[in-house]
């Protein structure tokens, strides 16, 4: 039985796709392709669990520790990886039939996951000890990324850390994707992006830009460490 929080969240995410055609088209593209994403997921090369060991770093109890996972997909190499780290670990993904993927692939009694719109999200302040988001902010529009950044650091305990990975287009864009699928992409450039991260209260520890190489194309991602010192 869903709990009063996730029927609220489910019932907001609704809401949000109802009135948006961005959001409805990440949605229906990513359960559309949702195995071949996983596919591709698993066999191209990515820092991503590089940086949750380096997450795993800053908290002082890992095993203790609430993480909330924006993004969550399939729940493989990620989520699977955190859960057996940590206290906690609450996924989050706008795509139902990613979120079903995710129950199975992950099945740990620690993990807990939700489909919603991150902009539907509601959570007390300080709630987690740490919010990570990988490949998943990107497909969001540029300003409600930077809304996004403020509600995850208040989000956070003082001294939480984030993890994530943003876009360096530096503009809004739709094309074709995975099984010619269309998707939005949006990302600022590098130095607004660390002035946005800044912006919402964080301290950068780290700011990387790293080379993804896709289906034999070159692609630049910001991958950020940050702690927050308290929100706006």
């Amino acid at each position: 039985m869903a709990s009063p929080a996730s029927s609220a969240a489910q019932h907001k995410q609704d809401s949000h796709l109802a009135t948006d055609p961005v959001k409805l088209l990440v949605q229906q593209s990513y359960d559309k392709i949702a195995d071949t994403y996983l596919e591709w997921t698993l066999s191209t090369p990515s820092p991503r669990l590089a940086y949750l060991q380096t997450l795993l770093s800053h908290l002082s109890s890992p095993s203790t520790s609430h993480i909330l996972e924006l993004g969550c997909g399939a729940g493989v190499p990620g989520t699977r990886f955190l859960s057996k780290s940590c206290g906690r670990v609450f996924g989050v993904d706008i795509s139902l039939a990613q979120i079903e993927r995710a129950r199975k692939n992950v099945g740990s009694a620690n993990a807990d996951f939700v489909r919603s719109d991150m902009m539907a999200l509601d959570f007390p302040d300080g709630r987690f000890d740490a919010v990570v988001g990988l490949y998943s902010i990107l497909h969001m529009k540029k300003e409600e990324q930077v809304v996004l950044m403020e509600r995850v650091c208040r989000w956070l305990k003082l001294g939480g850390v984030f993890v994530g990975n943003f876009a360096l287009t530096g503009k809004e864009d739709t094309g074709p994707w995975l099984e010619g699928e269309k998707m939005f992409w949006g990302g600022w450039e590098e130095k607004d992006w660390l002035r946005n991260v800044e912006g919402a209260g964080f301290d950068v520890l780290q700011g990387d830009v790293v080379m993804d190489v896709e289906d034999g194309r070159e692609v630049n991602f910001l991958w950020v460490v940050a702690k927050s010192r308290g929100g706006n």
